[in-house]
């Protein structure tokens, strides 16, 4: 299997799983503003752990340097891939939930942070294929997934965390820990990296 055919498989394994097990609940719950709600929040759980590990792949590596970290780190593309393929069944789910709910429409300027993040996360997806990541350059193409990576990132990461104090009781507190943990190591990663050496004697 070549590396096009690869992402190809990954990406609509990671869609159609998801699409399967949101119809799969919402067969037996039926289908409401709120299951359609459980989906969307289900799946974006599920992205946010993908693009988490991908964000601490390489610092694990960097701290641990084991066969297992390197297997992660050399997959990280695929798993960006994967995440690009459970966001398009997210979005799908997005127009779903419109077209069910009277009360719920989409607007883009409305959600301008959302359609950013879109375009990102596809722009990083085109580009995992060989040839438009030969077309853009070695150097385009870290640029652009290192940045787009700390920016998908980062817009998951404003969506978890609490906007007041009113929010904590609701905050998912497993998912800011794991938060918490993935920039601990990232930190970790940092500043063995940029340690000072000792001089030799």
């Amino acid at each position: 299997m070549t590396s096009n055919q690869r992402i190809w498989a990954v990406f609509f394994a990671a869609v159609g799983l998801t699409a399967i097990s949101s119809a799969a609940y919402l067969s037996i719950a039926g289908i409401s503003d709120e299951s359609i709600r459980v989906c969307l929040r289900l799946s974006a759980r599920i992205a946010f752990l993908v693009i988490l590990v991908i964000f601490i792949a390489r610092p694990l590596q960097q701290i641990f340097t084991t066969p297992a970290t390197a297997r992660l780190l050399k997959n990280r593309r695929l798993l960006g891939v994967a995440f690009a393929g459970i966001q398009t069944a997210h979005l799908a789910l997005i127009f779903y939930r419109a077209d069910q709910v009277p009360d719920s429409n989409i607007n883009a300027m409305d959600n301008l942070p959302g359609v950013i993040t879109y375009l990102v996360i596809y722009l990083m997806l085109i580009t995992s294929f060989d040839t438009p990541a030969r077309a853009i350059g070695r150097k385009a193409w870290k640029a652009l997934h290192k940045i787009g990576l700390y920016f998908v990132f980062g817009v998951f990461l404003q969506t978890q965390l609490p906007r007041s104090l009113d929010d904590l009781a609701q905050a998912n507190w497993w998912v800011l820990a794991m938060i918490a943990i993935a920039i601990v190591i990232r930190l970790t990663a940092f500043f063995a990296k940029n340690r000072p050496r000792a001089q030799p004697q």
